[in-house]
């Protein structure tokens, strides 16, 4: 997945043909056990989830106001220009996109187009574009509030197999926040392959 987003298709709408069958494959995923396993663990907890993935998993288990996707949620379109601050829920286009594919395109009409600027959209996930607007700042607000509200108890930083590929999201504030808060541990667990 991450490989196409980043590929350089010969045409837009070789490119679409992708994302559709990639943000259909989002929409039609099952939620991984891990993800069931983990909701059981914390019902009746009082816990907030940071996340960098942007497949949809968390919120597909756990409520809206328990999440945070600050890398982005591949459900979501934003203008490529930036023109304006605002995504858009892309269920309808993605199935409609996807159910046009031929070969490897959509047809041009059906790639989606900004209805401000006229421009390309983009999917709402961290790119060279990525929007940095209200919606990713009403991400960050949820779980800086949670954090707030919490510092001074006692707080269990939980990192589930976090990457490094971007270590500034989630691994470094949790070194910072478990040296800072009073009452805070960390717990990494590693995904090994």
């Amino acid at each position: 997945m991450f490989n196409g987003f980043y590929y350089r298709f010969s045409t837009r709408e070789e490119r679409w043909a992708y994302m559709a069958t990639l943000n259909k494959f989002v929409y039609d995923s099952e939620v991984g056990q891990t993800y069931l396993d983990l909701a059981k663990l914390l019902k009746n907890k009082d816990y907030f989830i940071v996340t960098t993935n942007q497949d949809t998993q968390f919120s597909k288990v756990f409520p809206k106001d328990k999440v945070s996707a600050i890398q982005g949620d591949w459900r979501y379109y934003q203008c490529n220009n930036r023109c304006h601050d605002q995504v858009y829920f892309n269920k309808e286009q993605v199935d409609e996109m996807y159910e046009n594919i031929a070969g490897t395109r959509i047809p041009t009409e059906l790639v989606p187009t900004c209805p401000k600027c006229g421009g390309d959209m983009e999917p709402w996930v961290r790119s060279f574009v990525f929007l940095e607007g209200s919606l990713y700042k009403s991400e960050l607000s949820k779980y800086r509030e949670y954090l707030m509200k919490n510092k001074d108890k006692k707080i269990l930083f939980l990192e589930l197999g976090v990457g490094t590929m971007t270590p500034m999201f989630i691994k470094e504030p949790f070194w910072r926040m478990t040296r800072s808060f009073p009452n805070a541990s960390l717990v990494l667990i590693l995904m090994m392959q």
